[in-house]
């Protein structure tokens, strides 16, 4: 996960990452992978230089973790690996596929988002700026589902 790697080697050298590592990349994943926002929070003041408490926590816990369940935002910042390779050039140096779910090859972002959607499907659905997102979902069959279900709780219990 070449976009992870780059994220966290940024934090650790420069106590700093651009906009779109902490949220994007590394709060996504935080998200996606469900750990708890307050969490990610305390992180996120601890590991960057500019932390400051007023900007974090509606950036960090409402925002990218939907933390503040929707104060901030309308709706969580879930993306699959497709909007990091779209925002970025992590994705031409890695060796996952971020348009696809499963598989040896397939981008942890992507089966992850798509984990994500169909656990919380009661949630969100309803959600007027998710809708794309779960007529996209629907489109997917059982046994495909059944499969990223598996790949996330793998991916959960020991990520790559």
């Amino acid at each position: 996960m070449r976009c992870l790697a780059d994220a966290i080697a940024h934090t650790i050298n420069h106590a700093y990452a651009h906009h779109i590592e902490r949220l994007m990349v590394l709060g996504l994943f935080a998200l996606l992978l469900g750990v708890a926002p307050y969490e990610v929070h305390r992180w996120h003041m601890s590991m960057f230089w500019d932390a400051i408490a007023w900007v974090s926590l509606p950036n960090t816990l409402g925002m990218s973790q939907y933390g503040d369940g929707g104060v901030m935002g309308t709706k969580p910042y879930a993306a699959s690996g497709a909007y990091i390779n779209r925002t970025s050039d992590h994705c031409k140096k890695c060796r996952f596929d971020p348009k696809t779910a499963v598989g040896d090859d397939a981008c942890p972002f992507t089966t992850l988002y798509w984990n994500f959607l169909a656990k919380h499907r009661k949630r969100f659905a309803s959600n007027g700026r998710t809708r794309n997102h779960y007529l996209n979902l629907a489109r997917k069959d059982t046994d495909e589902l059944r499969a990223i279900r598996r790949r996330a709780d793998a991916l959960a219990s020991s990520p790559p």
